[in-house]
């Protein structure tokens, strides 16, 4: 490997099928990161409620999903969502379900964290003032938990991010699948994997500044 020479003079012949492939890791990353900050978001107030009928099932999902292993999580759910419900889904939307399933129980013990780090006052004073539950935690709680959720929230998209490459084992055509398929053509697997991380930095580094600068916004408002 000392005298190895590096060619890249398949990029032109292959770069429409990066971009594609690229296009579809973003579609996963958005739907993700959305329905499991939805899911985090409910699941963590959950895991907060003084009702064990409530705390109980909620923290069965999470520890069910974050003491697990995600591949297992993707491949099971690609074959257990048609069995249980008989849809026939796509192995994209397959993979988005146990990416979301899963980062959602992370969010879950973020936002969990987030709300209980406030002082039990505030809750107090909230309802003093005739709010219930559920305004205290909308209008007083929850924004300025936000704050300290920032840095976790942004670590975890940048991770979620990378393990949409996890989803390859199903078949979708995203960045890993596409770069293993062309190194197999090519036989340039090492400079089709440098070339799929400039895709994965290229949406990292603007996702990581995007949440530093928005972390450096709330603490100077703070």
């Amino acid at each position: 490997m000392a005298d190895y020479t590096f060619d890249f003079s398949w990029v032109p012949d292959n770069w429409p099928l990066y971009l594609r492939a690229a296009l579809i890791t973003l579609e996963i990353l958005a739907w993700s990161a959305v329905f499991s900050l939805v899911i985090g978001l409910l699941v963590g107030v959950g895991l907060t409620s003084t009702k064990w009928w409530v705390r109980t099932p909620v923290r069965a999902y999470v520890d069910l999903f974050r003491l697990t292993p995600l591949l297992l999580q993707i491949i099971a759910l690609f074959f257990l969502i048609p069995v249980l419900t008989g849809v026939n889904i796509s192995a994209t939307w397959s993979g988005i379900i146990a990416l979301s399933l899963n980062y959602g129980a992370f969010f879950a013990e973020i936002f969990r964290a987030g709300i209980t780090s406030l002082e039990r006052g505030q809750w107090e004073a909230g309802s003093a003032m005739g709010m219930s539950h559920v305004t205290v935690l909308r209008r007083v709680i929850l924004p300025q938990a936000v704050r300290r959720m920032l840095p976790p929230v942004g670590s975890m998209l940048v991770s979620l991010t990378k393990d949409t490459s996890l989803v390859s084992v199903i078949g979708v055509a995203e960045l890993l699948s596409i770069s293993q398929s062309v190194g197999a053509q090519t036989f340039r697997n090492i400079e089709t994997l440098l070339f799929a991380t400039l895709f994965y930095l290229a949406i990292n580094i603007p996702l990581a500044v995007a949440v530093n600068r928005l972390h450096r916004k709330q603490v100077v408002d703070a």
